[in-house]
Parts: structure tokens; C-alpha cells; sequence
């Protein structure tokens, strides 16, 4: 199998703008499979799929399944970053996870630590699904900026050795620096400022974004997750609805 991992790696890394996503709240792999898997009229700019299994109906259990059926890498946003969570969520084969709530470098290296292998890390190894079907050697690790002590520890959070990017969760960023909107200044002018720490630091930079209204107010990002498919099944519902 090859490493989706690597591949989302060199798709992000190209200068065809950033890598566009949906991210699963709901939806299980049989649905995913009868929608995602229909052509390309439905699939095209689809980069990558991001499982919350944070605030989503979606448990590790789902993870197998959907990993089947997607076509494109799969990046789960863990529930918390607690190590055996973390081995749990990995072991299945993901091409990475989105951790949420990162505050500090010190927080940073300890997912470093539970995530990669000896020596970089202490993460086990075993008869998991993901080394039994060949799943990354060295998934991605992007830690969550969403609060006022992140933004604050941007600079260690980013540099700190083992991380492959940084992802912005927007939402929860706002609030914490008690701004009405996410399309406030200050908040863009955060999620900015992640942004050009990562490109410091030759990472990774990702954002939820969630809103037609605030992706023009992003800054250059190599992943984007666009919306959910809560949105999209509204959407898609109003317009089929609506049509004549």
C-alpha cells in the first residue's frame, strides 16, 4: 500500500493552492462509499477526508471501514491527546492525526512522544491493522492552535521536532480570544500568524474552515478542510428542494 500519508505530503506541498477537504461528523463508510465513490462529478476536489471523532457521532470502531472505502488520505481529529487514544486511533491505519487543544511546545513534544516509534518516541508496536495492511510508516502529526496560550506558544508548538504541521481550529480560536466572529480581524490575523510560524518552520499549515464567508479571509494554506457533511447534506438538500 502506498504511504497516503506521504502522498497528502506532496499534494500540500504543491503550488496548485491548498489541499481542499471534507470533514465526517456522520457519515458511515456505507454511505461514503455510495457517495464518494460515484465519479468524479462528486469526488473531484476532494483532497482529503477528516474524521472528528472529537465533536462528531464517530468513534475509532468507524475508522476501518472508511479507511477502506476513501480514495484519498484520511486524517482523523483525535478526541483528546491522551497516548492510548492516540495508539488506538493510529493503529488503524490513518494517514494522520489533528490533535486538538494544544497549548504549549511542552504539549507538542509529548504527542511527538506518544506518536512516533523508538527512538523519536515510546509508541508500541503490534499486530495492528495499520501494520497489517501496510498503513503509513510515519503518519502525520499536526497539533491544533485554537486557543489565546497556542497562538501565545505558536513559535515552540511549530518548532518543536516530530511535528509536521499546524492546524487551526478557527471556531474555538475566536472564543478563546473573545471575538464575535471568526471573521473578525483579530482572529484572521491569528490564523495568519500560524500560518507564517509553520512556513518558519517548514510545516504543514491547515485550518477548519467551515464558511464561504471566511476561506477568502484565509491566509495561504496547504490543507483546508472546507466543510462538514452535515453542511454538505444541507446544501445539497436546499438546492435539490429548491430546484424547479
Amino acid at each position: 500500500m502506498s504511504d497516503s500519508a506521504e502522498t497528502l505530503r506532496a499534494a500540500a506541498s504543491a503550488d496548485s493552492g491548498p489541499l481542499r477537504g471534507l470533514w465526517l461528523t456522520v457519515l458511515t463508510a456505507d454511505v461514503v462509499e455510495a457517495v464518494l465513490t460515484a465519479g468524479a462529478v462528486v469526488t473531484e476536489g476532494i483532497g482529503w477526508i477528516g474524521v472528528d471523532l472529537q465533536h462528531g457521532a464517530l468513534e475509532v470502531s468507524d475508522l476501518p471501514g472508511l479507511l477502506r472505502v476513501c480514495r484519498v488520505p484520511v486524517l482523523a481529529r483525535t478526541a483528546s491527546g491522551d497516548p492510548a487514544h492516540l495508539a488506538r486511533v493510529l493503529d488503524t491505519g490513518v494517514a494522520g492525526v489533528i490533535v486538538p487543544g494544544v497549548g504549549s511546545g511542552s504539549e507538542a513534544a509529548a504527542l511527538v512522544a506518544a506518536c512516533r516509534v523508538p527512538p523519536e518516541g515510546r509508541r508500541s508496536t503490534g499486530a495492528s491493522r495499520s501494520a497489517l495492511v501496510g498503513g503509513p510508516a510515519r503518519p502525520l502529526l499536526l497539533p491544533m492552535v485554537e486557543t489565546r496560550e497556542g497562538l501565545a506558544a505558536v513559535e515552540e508548538i511549530a518548532g518543536c521536532a516530530g511535528i509536521d504541521g499546524v492546524f487551526v481550529g478557527p471556531y474555538d480560536l475566536s472564543l478563546s480570544l473573545g471575538r464575535p466572529t471568526v471573521a473578525d480581524p483579530e482572529v484572521a490575523a491569528a490564523i495568519s500568524a500560524v500560518a507564517a510560524a509553520a512556513r518558519r518552520h517548514g510545516i504543514l499549515a491547515g485550518a477548519f474552515s467551515g464558511s464561504r464567508s471566511l476561506e477568502p479571509l484565509l491566509p495561504p494554506l496547504d490543507v483546508v478542510a472546507v466543510d462538514t457533511d452535515v453542511s454538505a447534506l444541507r446544501l445539497g438538500l436546499a438546492e435539490l428542494f429548491d430546484a424547479p
